[in-house]
Formats: structure tokens, C-alpha cells, sequence
């Protein structure tokens, strides 16, 4: 069963789809953050400044560190005012770099003996540097960065003639890499389930608008192309296949995605046949990639099967939910298309032909425009054929000659059967050459061997003319026809005028 699968695959046409491109929400998610991280951290390091001129003898407090934390916190207050989503990652370590300058800075003018408060106050920057390291930037920054700090403090150390015991700040150094690769941690955690919320708020507020956007389709193909236009778009893939059954098990494949000469290989042919009729999405491994195969289920009739591929696997549960959703909300509006169509041809199609009935006629009439060409046919002799060989033979003959309508007749142009043996073509802008259609259709049926001939009448509608008008000439001329011998087409002409006895004019 797979070939003939292959076969009616390799048929489908391809098509370039933009999808719509999933977009990065961690800049936005995480901007206030940042920008609250890097105001503390300068601000912190503006307090560590202010406490330390606090801590000193008044006889060794100098302006100069309170400038440091002034310039500190004005570099605290302009963070709070950038908007970090803009700026690159590397860039985000410039408030790190900052307060490691105030230290070289605070070193350099501080006359501080080997205090505690100086060791203090080391140890407490280097674990706000290297936490906020780990704060804004992925696991393992803070532990590259923290041979930086230890490289700092230990050069700094060597400008100022009091030098400070640095055992406790080198000490802490690892403990505070250790501490902001745990913050980097539990931030990329939190990233994670926030951008994959948001992802899955996102991706479920695209199926909600897809299927708003759903508009009923007026054949399969059409709904075959409409289902695949949705699952590009809303599993962010770029190719996608859809194959749907018909009511009579016929099978119709739509592949939409980049242009591409490759065909369908077997495996996407097993998955289709296999997931038809079927009940649950599954996410399947193809070579280098993973492809999503989902049913489009319907309570009477299978609806069909979709394939899109390649499947991101940062959340395969959600997907094959959402998969499921799709699945069934899509496999709804199939069904309902089949009953619509159930509907439509109840009441528009006739039972024993398979064409248009009355009412349909009425429609095409009233479609006419100028240009289009009203063709009335008749079967010379149906009669007889009833009343020699019995009104099964007379059905037969019908329902030949509404397949030969169907066979014989442009894409464009339409057909119905009016009642009895009267049938109805609207040949659409065949102004050029209306009878040669009629004609097209009489060569047909008589080299088919039949027992019965055809009469055809064709009048050409006109823009100033009604549709009943039109009407009434196509018959004028079916009765021109027959009476001229049956077994041919006859175009209605304007009569001419003559001039009689009495000075009335009459027409011939």
C-alpha cells in the first residue's frame, strides 16, 4: 500500500512559506533585571565606599573616597536608565569592570593601614562582583572572570605603601565564584521556564488565532493547502505534508515548505498510511532530524494525516499537546466540511445523474455574464428507448450522458440537468465560437455508438439582455433544431423583418 502512496506524494506541490520565526523573549523577560542587577552592584560598591570613610579615624578620612562613591552611585543611577535588552551580553560585565576600578581607585588614594573593615569590605566587592557575574551572563562567566579579581586586588595591592591583608578577599574569591555560578544556575533555571512559558503562551495564542483564521475551504484541496499553511506556522517547521481522504477513500496529498526537486521517500509514505485513522501524534526520528506525524481524526471518516518536519525537541511534551489540540480542532472542521458537502449535494446535485438539478440550473443561469454561451440539450428518441427497453435503459442513458457532459466539457464550464431528458451547459466566454461546443458535445456522444442522437440549442447571452430572455432563445433554437432534423446545434439569430400587405412589418 505504500507505493501507491509514493505515488500520489511525489505528485504534491511544493510551495515557499514564510513561517512565522519564534522570537527571542529572554532580553525582554530578563531587562529589568538586569538593569536592577547593575544599579545594585554600583550602588553597593557606592555603601562598601561610604562605610569605609565611615570606618576611618577622622584623622584618615579623605574627600577623595566620598567622590569615589558619589561617582559610583551616578554610575548606579545611568545603569538604571539602560536598557540592557539592546546591549550585547559581553557588554554586561561593564558595571563588574566598574567596580573594579573603584577598587584600584579606593586602593590608590586610601592611606588605610591593615584593617578590618578594608578586609571587609575586599571580601564583600568581590563576592557582589562575581554574584553579579553569575547574575547576567551564563554559567561558567563568574568562574573566568574571578582570575580577573584575584589579578586586581593583587596589583592594586602593590600601589598603596600600607598594603592590606588580602588572605581573606583571595580566600573568598573562589567561595564567590562558587556562589555566583550557583546564581548562574538558578538564573538560567528560571530562564528557561520563563522563555519556555512563554513559548507555550506564545504557540497556543498562534493556534488560537490560526484557527480563528480557518475559513471553511470550498474543496479538499483547498482545506489540504489550508491545513498545511497552519502547521508551518504554528510548529515554526519548514516542511510540512498533509494528506487527506476523501469520501470515496481517494487520497490527497498537499506538501508545502521550500522549493525543493527531492521527493517523499517510503518513510514519509509509512508514516502517512500508519497515522490515517489513527489516534495519537507522535514525534518520530528521521535522521539527523525529528518529524512530527499527527492524525486529523473525524467520527465517521478518517479525515488525514499531517507531517512537518524538523520538530524542535526543547519541549516534546507540549508539543505532541499541542499537536493533539491541532489534531482534533482541525480534524472538526474537515468533518464538518464533508457534511456541508453532504448538505450541498442533497440539495443542488441530482440523484440519478450525479450533476446539477434544477435548482443548480437556476444558479448557473443566473451566473451568466456577457460573453457566456446557454446551451439547451434534448435526446432525440428517449422515449423509445423507455418504452422498448424500460426505464433502466432510459436512466442508463442519462447517467451516460451527464459523465459525458463531465468528460467533454472545459474546466470552467458548468452543467445540470433540467428534468427528464433536457439538459443545461453554461460555457463560460464563449463568445468567440458558442457553437463549437455544443458541437464538441454531439461528435462526442454520437461516436460513442449510441442509439440515441442529441439536439443542442445555444443562444449567447448579452449584457442588455435578461437571463430569461437568454433563456427563451437557447429554447427557440432547440426547437429550430428538431425541427430541422435532429442530431445537431442551433445558433439563435436576430430574425429579420419583412414588410407585408397591410404596411405592418412581421418577422420571418
Amino acid at each position: 500500500m505504500t507505493q501507491p502512496v509514493v505515488g500520489i506524494l511525489r505528485s504534491a506541490r511544493p510551495a515557499t512559506v514564510v513561517g512565522v520565526s519564534n522570537e527571542v523573549v529572554s532580553n525582554v523577560l530578563w531587562r529589568e533585571r538586569y538593569r536592577m542587577a547593575a544599579s545594585a552592584l554600583l550602588t553597593g560598591a557606592a555603601v562598601l565606599a561610604v562605610l569605609d570613610y565611615i570606618a576611618r579615624d577622622a584623622d584618615q578620612r579623605g574627600l577623595s573616597i566620598l567622590y569615589l562613591a558619589l561617582a559610583l552611585e551616578l554610575a548606579a543611577v545611568y545603569a538604571f536608565f539602560v536598557d540592557w535588552s539592546r546591549i550585547r551580553s559581553g557588554w554586561r560585565l561593564v558595571p563588574a569592570v566598574v567596580v573594579l576600578a573603584a577598587i584600584v581607585a579606593a586602593l590608590f588614594w586610601s592611606d588605610s593601614a591593615d584593617t578590618s573593615h578594608a578586609i571587609i569590605g575586599l571580601a564583600a566587592a568581590a563576592v557582589m562582583i562575581l554574584a553579579y557575574v553569575g547574575f547576567v551572563l551564563p554559567p561558567g562567566a563568574a568562574l573566568m572572570f574571578s582570575p580577573l579579581v584575584i589579578g586586581v586586588l593583587l596589583l592594586a595591592n602593590r600601589l598603596e605603601p600600607f598594603r592590606v591583608n588580602l588572605a581573606l578577599p583571595l580566600l573568598g574569591v573562589p567561595v564567590a565564584a562558587g556562589l555566583g555560578e550557583l546564581v548562574s544556575a538558578l538564573v538560567d533555571r528560571s530562564l528557561q521556564t520563563q522563555n519556555r512559558f512563554s513559548s507555550r503562551s506564545e504557540r497556543l495564542a498562534r493556534l488560537e488565532d490560526v484557527l480563528r483564521r480557518f475559513r471553511r475551504p470550498s474543496s479538499l484541496e483547498e482545506a489540504a493547502e489550508e491545513v498545511a499553511l497552519a502547521a508551518l506556522e504554528i510548529f515554526e517547521v519548514e516542511r510540512a505534508t498533509v494528506v487527506l481522504r476523501d469520501t470515496v477513500g481517494g487520497l490527497i496529498p498537499v506538501t508545502l515548505g521550500p522549493s525543493s526537486t527531492e521527493e517523499p521517500d517510503s518513510r514519509t509514505a509509512e508514516l502517512v498510511v500508519d497515522t490515517i485513522g489513527g489516534d495519537e501524534p507522535r514525534l518520530v526520528p528521521n535522521l539527523e532530524e525529528t518529524m512530527l506525524v499527527l492524525p486529523l481524526p473525524a467520527t465517521d471518516v478518517p479525515a488525514g494525516a499531517v507531517v512537518v518536519h524538523p520538530v524542535s525537541q526543547d519541549d516534546p511534551g507540549f508539543t505532541l499537546d499541542l499537536a493533539r489540540l491541532f489534531g482534533t480542532q482541525v480534524g472538526i472542521a474537515i468533518e464538518h466540511l464533508f457534511e456541508i458537502d453532504k448538505l450541498e449535494r442533497a440539495t443542488t446535485r441530482d440523484e440519478l445523474t450525479g450533476i446539477g438539478n434544477r435548482r443548480h440550473a437556476d444558479t448557473l443561469l443566473n451566473s451568466m455574464e456577457d460573453g457566456d454561451a446557454l446551451i439547451l440539450l434534448d435526446l432525440d428518441g428517449f422515449k423509445a428507448v423507455n418504452d422498448t427497453l424500460g426505464h433502466a435503459a432510459g436512466d442508463q442513458v442519462l447517467q451516460d450522458l451527464s459523465s459525458h457532459l463531465r468528460d467533454c466539457l472545459r474546466d470552467s464550464d458548468t452543467s445540470a440537468r433540467l428534468g427528464g431528458d433536457e439538459f443545461l451547459v453554461v460555457a463560460r466566454r464563449a463568445f468567440a465560437d458558442p457553437v463549437a461546443v455544443a458541437q464538441r458535445i454531439l461528435r462526442g456522444w454520437a461516436s460513442s455508438g449510441r442509439s440515441t442522437t442529441i439536439s443542442a440549442g445555444v443562444a449567447l447571452h448579452e449584457a442588455d439582455v435578461g437571463v430569461d430572455e437568454t433563456f427563451e432563445r437557447a429554447d427557440q433554437a432547440l426547437y429550430r433544431a428538431k425541427s430541422a432534423g435532429k442530431n445537431r446545434a442551433q445558433m439563435w439569430v436576430q430574425p429579420k423583418s419583412r414588410v407585408i400587405r397591410n404596411g405592418d412589418s412581421a418577422d420571418d
